[in-house]
């Protein structure tokens, strides 16, 4: 089968790959010597990782985003790097691959053909179909022989996951001491030192301030930085004056009838998110249900959709946009919610729970399956058709573009000749986000490449851009005469900070027994907190915030009520705390979530030794990455 596949394809892997080298050859053939200069992104153990490794990977990445998140994938997007989760993602491969090889892992074909011909998304009436199989694969934007090659290598992983996993065991012990830690209550009382109490009678002198830069100069360190302008040749801009035949839309339309103008059922919804943590207690989750039940009842009470959605949702993507998730069809939501959505009416709401917690869910629109006609998908083919057009002008344009800008013209004149705009974005330094471009833009890298004053084509799936870099700032420290108020409050904030540490400290070293902290409390004319009872898995201390270290602090104090034995930071402020209750989870409680925690925790544990295994794989590994070549904010 696996033959046939590739036999199947080459039709299109032909036609694919002669469009591939025609485009390369019109936009690399302009002199800018790319092929002279194509450097590894990275290499593990001796084996190089190219660019084209790294966008295809990041491409796959993109498509699995917009596959998860739909409509707020562009929000998502904004957050993440798929180029640096791309090289990520291939070194771990490569890594878990050669430690396959020499352990002797290896997949066989017939294993490999056994688990496409299985999969239910390649079949049709419970058969395994070689349509189905080769559109779906098509769809994925792969090629037969690259998702065998894939799908090989995730098989090859899962092999040696299972090894190292199922070395993992879990006594009975072990799980109720976890589930003791991850669930027990704490109470505690607390002093605070802020910072800001100890600015009033600082006020350094010249000399001071001077003497503090010295020693802290490289505090004051400003990043490299570029300042660039850029093209960007937008298809719909280059192609906003074609007009197309009424042959070559209905020759589109009918083309792409299936695939594009076809629409299955879809739901347009809202949803308001009330986050269940991870490994919550039930006392949790029976809070964070009570919070949904809360805005349902106002929902039904009246309450603004919009509003309660901005007031309550934890879904960022969403929260401003009134909880708005668009249209979608089965397949792109978390199934949960998929489901109770497509049982709804519109204008209906209700509470779905998912692994992410409760959505407060209101339909909006019930949209039935569909295919749009012809003066339905004419807007579409048109904007469709000027795109495929301005693709080609942008890659015809850009050519004769950068020979101009070598020569001497501007880019602004360049801009004119084409109806476009020039693009100057504040100077940014590596890493950074440029404005006006997508957040895993080559602009960044390439930028960093060049020196100032030179002109570069920078490819851009079919938007390319015509960059030119107008100064490149070295790393530096400014004087202290441009900075000085700067240095100035950092001084201050320093010297605030350790006197309210010291004055913490001074105030720990007289407790002697609990009872002291409320009479030293009293005589000192502090303020004394006491927190509602918390979770100490939560990681969150009530009234401050995320303030793991105490919580984690507060399990070490030998008996309670006990003063913890050091001045906690956080933020330049300082604190004291005394613990005053900490309560272990009962038998009771513990007998009803045993099996299901049990379940958890060992998935728990067993997932972090992959993690471990992977991690001590690149510690192992001599790994060289050319951070230039990656582009885009790391997140590694």
């Amino acid at each position: 089968m696996l033959g046939g596949l590739r036999k199947y394809g080459q039709t299109w892997v032909t036609r694919i790959l002669l469009g591939g080298i025609a485009f390369l050859l019109t936009f690399w053939g302009i002199g800018t010597g790319y092929f002279s200069q194509v450097r590894p992104v990275a290499s593990v153990n001796g084996v190089r990782i190219l660019p084209n490794q790294i966008e295809t990977e990041a491409e796959t990445i993109r498509r699995n985003i917009q596959s998860i998140y739909g409509a707020n994938a562009p929000a998502v997007l904004k957050t993440e790097n798929p180029r640096a989760m791309a090289l990520d993602r291939i070194i771990e491969n490569e890594l878990v691959g050669e430690e396959a090889r020499r352990l002797g892992i290896e997949i066989s074909d017939a294993a490999l053909e056994h688990r496409i011909e299985t999969e239910q998304a390649f079949q049709r009436d419970g058969q395994f179909d070689f349509p189905t199989y080769a559109d779906a694969v098509r769809s994925a934007g792969m090629l037969p022989n690259e998702y065998e090659a894939g799908l090989r290598t995730s098989m090859v992983e899962e092999t040696l996951r299972q090894m190292v996993e199922q070395g993992v065991q879990l006594s009975s012990d072990e799980a109720r001491h976890a589930y003791d830690l991850r669930n027990q209550k704490l109470t505690l009382r607390y002093i605070e030192f802020p910072y800001s109490g100890f600015t009033a009678g600082i006020s350094p002198t010249a000399p001071q301030v001077a003497a503090y830069y010295k020693a802290h100069t490289d505090d004051f360190r400003e990043p490299e930085r570029a300042q660039i302008e850029f093209i960007h040749y937008e298809p719909l801009m280059l192609a906003a004056k074609f007009t197309p035949s009424e042959k070559e839309i209905s020759d589109y339309y009918n083309r792409n009838l299936k695939s594009r103008f076809t629409h299955p059922d879809q739901v347009s919804a809202r949803h308001i998110l009330i986050i269940v943590p991870e490994g919550a207690t039930e006392e949790e989750k029976a809070s964070s249900r009570a919070k949904a039940e809360d805005v349902l009842k106002q929902l039904k009470s009246g309450g603004d959709f919009a509003k309660l959605a901005e007031k309550y949702s934890q879904d960022p993507s969403t929260r401003l946009k009134g909880g708005d998730l668009g249209a979608f069809a089965r397949g792109q939501m978390i199934k949960p919610f998929e489901d109770a959505a497509f049982k709804m009416k519109p204008g209906e709401v209700g509470i779905v729970e998912t692994r992410f917690g409760y959505h407060v869910v209101r339909v909006d629109a019930v949209i039935p399956a569909h295919t749009d006609t012809l003066a339905q998908a004419r807007s579409k083919i048109i904007d469709a058709l000027r795109t495929d057009l301005g693709a080609k002008l942008a890659r015809d344009a850009i050519g004769q573009d950068v020979t101009a800008a070598l020569g001497g013209a501007s880019l602004k004149e360049i801009a004119d000749k084409r109806g476009l705009d020039v693009s100057e974005p504040p100077p940014f330094a590596p890493g950074e986000h440029i404005a006006g471009t997508p957040s895993d833009s080559k602009l960044a890298q390439t930028a960093f490449s060049l020196e100032a004053g030179q002109v570069r084509a920078v490819p851009e799936a079919g938007a390319p851009y015509l960059l030119k870099v107008i100064a490149r700032t070295p790393a530096h420290i400014p004087p202290l005469t441009e900075i000085e108020a700067k240095v100035r409050d950092a001084m201050v904030r320093s010297s605030a900070e350790s006197d309210a540490r010291a004055a913490a400290q001074k105030l720990l070293a007289q407790i002697k027994s609990p009872a002291d902290f409320d009479k030293l409390a009293i005589a000192g004319k502090l303020d004394v907190h006491t927190t509602e009872s918390f979770t100490r898995s939560s990681n969150s201390v009530p009234g401050i915030g995320e303030f793991p270290e105490v919580t984690e602090a507060s399990a070490l104090v030998p008996a309670v009520p006990g003063t913890i034995d050091r001045v906690m930071v956080q933020g330049g402020d300082s604190y004291i705390f005394v613990v005053i209750a900490r309560t272990a989870p009962s038998d009771q409680e513990w007998k009803s979530a045993e099996q299901s925690f049990t379940d958890e925790y060992l998935a728990q544990r067993r997932t972090e030794a992959w993690t471990n295994f992977v991690d001590q794989l690149k510690s192992d590994a001599d790994i060289v990455v050319h951070s230039d070549q990656l582009g885009g904010t790391a997140s590694m």
